[in-house]
């Protein structure tokens, strides 16, 4: 029996070692149930897989076996695949990858590429996973920190992000660029593409979904839409049976449309997704609520800041939880010049003010910004560190935000945040809410919390995360959205008055494989 179930193994190994499409039959997934890939694989994932079996063959140096007298099919050496979240792209590649490395004839590279270090590694964990179900079929393979290597046959994938110099000189035999869409700047495109061009039998394979504007990526798309030696594929809505329709209602009521038609419906858009409407904005202002300079006995508040000297505004902003509604209690926002910077001891300042007219206040500071006054602070002071560069911190913070505007649970005075186009430059005394008034009545457009937040754009990462942003005009500012964001995100995440009320958003990327 012992001897039996061993020659099985051996011959299920050496079949799937000539054929990629035997390999992924007898692979087990990576999921709770354990299933092997043939029991439920999707006929759109069949497609993709079998438009580049030949173009993966050719580069093992396999035969491929036709039926006698038929002409075997053209080789694709070129794939664009666009598929919604959720549908298995990172895991479908590694299956490809992870053959190739083991099947190869000769010694191989390849390179996995994305925008940022992160991402790129999804394909080195994906394999990693695929390796540790797998043993029989996979045992050969070796992990180190950015790469994969089979000592058998020598070869190896590198996984790369944006190092476009030393790219320039690599002569891979296999190319996959995760994620075009997110990719900023076209240079590490280009140095692949022409990196693929220097053998014949290199694959490249592009994977993204829908993308925003027609930019390059956007060319990208359409030329391998158009060129007949590209293979191209792009699902038109979700088809994966794993996406349940209560999760697509979720993100739907989640995110703009811009943003759930381009991440789930795979469709392109035409510019980033809109942060809120300015009429979603208005509707959160309260006409009964004031500046407030000192808090209520017995009522937790939080006051965050996001301080910056030169450029972009410094905000501090008030806030506390009412048990169906987040209200804010001040904004007090300095906009600095070329002249005259925003100087530190307003920070602090208006911090000692702040915990003067607020005994029960919890600060929340920009744990890469002023860390010496933090540090010194946080002796007399409630301080907490929030991390706005951090991606995981910022998706929170943008999708809780925004569904506390869309439903009305966040509220603000008139003129909260105002700058009225005045210089707010009186930066010895803590603005109280319409800060501006101190340099004279208004001369410029409105420029006010509702105003910056209509102008805002939720803008997903190379990761696949959220966050709110801004555009690039040195007009628009996003310092207001983020200072009340990182408040309202503190309140929420926190059982607070009587009757405990909390949202908690979803991250994109669980339960699902991507």
């Amino acid at each position: 029996m012992i001897g039996r179930l061993k020659r099985r193994r051996e011959q299920i190994r050496r079949l799937s070692r000539i054929d990629p499409a035997q390999f992924r039959r007898w692979l087990v997934l990576d999921s709770d149930d354990g299933k092997p890939l043939h029991e439920v694989i999707q006929s759109w994932q069949s497609r993709d897989f079998a438009a580049l079996d030949a173009a993966w063959m050719s580069l093992a140096g396999v035969a491929r076996i036709t039926p006698d007298g038929q002409t075997p099919p053209p080789v694709c050496h070129r794939a664009y695949i666009e598929r919604p979240r959720g549908h298995s792209k990172t895991s479908d590649t590694a299956m490809q990858i992870a053959w190739i490395l083991l099947a190869a004839k000769r010694a191989v590279s390849g390179i996995a590429a994305a925008a940022d270090r992160d991402q790129a590694n999804l394909i080195h964990r994906a394999i990693g996973r695929l390796a540790s179900r797998n043993p029989d079929l996979c045992g050969d393979l070796k992990f180190v920190e950015h790469a994969i290597k089979n000592p058998a046959n020598g070869s190896r994938l590198e996984v790369i992000s944006s190092d476009v110099r030393s790219s320039w000189g690599a002569l891979p035999d296999f190319v996959v660029c995760d994620e075009l869409c997110h990719w900023e700047k076209p240079d590490l495109w280009y140095s692949l593409l022409s990196s693929a061009a220097k053998k014949p039998n290199c694959v490249l394979i592009v994977l993204t979904n829908a993308g925003v504007g027609r930019g390059w990526q956007w060319a990208v798309r359409e030329h391998a839409q158009r060129d007949a030696s590209w293979y191209f594929s792009s699902l038109n809505g979700p088809q994966a049976p794993w996406i349940t329709d209560e999760w697509l209602a979720e993100q739907k009521a989640l995110l703009p449309p811009p943003v759930f038609e381009r991440l789930w419906l795979n469709v392109w858009q035409h510019s980033d997704g809109e942060f809120v409407s300015l009429a979603e904005a208005e509707a959160c202002r309260d006409e009964q609520l004031s500046p407030q300079s000192r808090g209520v006995p017995g009522q937790w508040y939080v006051a965050s800041l996001d301080y910056a000297e030169k450029h972009d505004f410094t905000v501090g902003c008030v806030c506390h939880h009412t048990g169906s509604r987040i209200v804010v209690d001040r904004m007090d926002v300095v906009r600095p010049t070329p002249e005259r910077p925003t100087p530190v001891e307003w920070v602090e300042d208006w911090i000692e003010q702040t915990a003067a007219g607020f005994p029960d206040v919890t600060f929340v500071i920009d744990e890469h910004q002023l860390v010496g006054t933090i540090q010194r602070l946080a002796l007399r002071h409630r301080v907490e560190r929030f991390d706005f560069a951090a991606g995981r911190g910022n998706h929170r913070l943008a999708i809780l935000l925004r569904q506390l505007i869309v439903h009305k649970r966040v509220a603000w005075y008139p003129g909260c945040g105002d700058v009225l186009g005045g210089n707010v430059t009186d930066t010895d005394v803590p603005g109280a809410g319409a800060a501006s008034q101190a340099n004279g009545p208004a001369t410029g457009p409105r420029d006010d919390l509702e105003t910056e937040l209509a102008s805002l754009l939720l803008r997903q990462s190379e990761s696949g995360r959220l966050r709110i942003d801004h555009r690039r005009d040195g007009v628009r500012h996003d310092d207001r959205g983020f200072a009340l964001g990182a408040a309202c995100l503190t309140l929420s995440e926190r059982t607070v008055g009587p009757e405990p009320w909390t949202i908690t958003p979803p991250s994109l990327s669980g339960g699902f494989r991507w």
